[in-house]
């Protein structure tokens, strides 16, 4: 079996461990929502297939939405991701042949281009379908910054102690 499925299927299994009994039982506010789960997409192999990458991301969500009891929202806020990470990686490489995650030591710029523009789409795609609604817009819209930007501390601090 290839290398990266086994990295793969082990962050996998992790992550979605640790958002159903960690990060699922962290209350920190009505404004803040942790969401580990979500740095399994942004750590996936950039040698997976789009088809892979989309079917391992719709995945996730679905496991997360059937081990937390909400409705789809995880699995569409995931799939947006999945679908939008090859075109914004492709972006924010320094390889012209094959796309690759930025360094955060050598290329941090491009790396919180790529993590935030995935982690705000996540998000945006999450809380809109959660509110479904646009009563309470500028409450949505806090709820999305605020925890795109803890989730990315917190992803920024996971990749930077994990072997890049």
């Amino acid at each position: 079996m290839n290398k990266d499925w086994l990295i793969t299927g082990q962050n996998f299994i992790l992550l979605l461990l640790l958002q159903i009994f960690v990060f699922d039982t962290i209350h920190v506010g009505i404004y803040l929502n942790l969401q580990i789960y979500i740095a399994f997409i942004l750590f996936m192999s950039p040698t997976l297939s789009g088809l892979a990458t989309l079917f391992l991301s719709a995945l996730m969500g679905l496991s997360v939405d059937l081990l937390s009891g909400t409705h789809g929202m995880h699995t569409a806020a995931c799939a947006a991701m999945g679908y939008a990470r090859y075109y914004i990686l492709s972006y924010t490489s320094s390889s012209n042949i094959m796309p690759e995650i930025p360094s955060i030591k050598y290329y941090f710029p491009k790396y919180f281009t790529y993590s935030g523009v995935l982690i705000l789409l996540h998000h945006l795609t999450l809380f809109m379908l959660d509110s479904f609604s646009f009563d309470g817009i500028l409450h949505t819209l806090i709820r999305i910054f605020f925890s795109a930007a803890v989730n990315f501390v917190i992803i920024l601090i996971v990749r930077s102690i994990v072997k890049e």
